[in-house]
């Protein structure tokens, strides 16, 4: 669950992973390589990947399609 509601606290939601994504975030790092470092904090890969959609959402992370790499604006 993305956000949380009368269900699913907050601790149980994607909401609370945002954080972790962007304290491991070092410069600019490939896809891969950020999932390397947080892949404890989230279930499966899909679960990585909507995290950084909503990042992205929100204007935290960049993506530089050249480079392949994913920056915090």
């Amino acid at each position: 669950m993305i956000v949380p509601n009368k269900f699913t606290s907050l601790d149980q939601s994607l909401l609370s992973q945002l954080p972790s994504i962007l304290e491991k975030l070092e410069n600019e790092v490939t896809v891969y390589e950020l999932y390397q470092k947080t892949q404890k904090d989230f279930e499966d890969i899909g679960e990585f990947i909507l995290a950084l959609d909503s990042l992205f959402v929100l204007g935290r992370i960049e993506l530089d399609v050249d480079k392949e790499s994913i920056k915090t604006c």
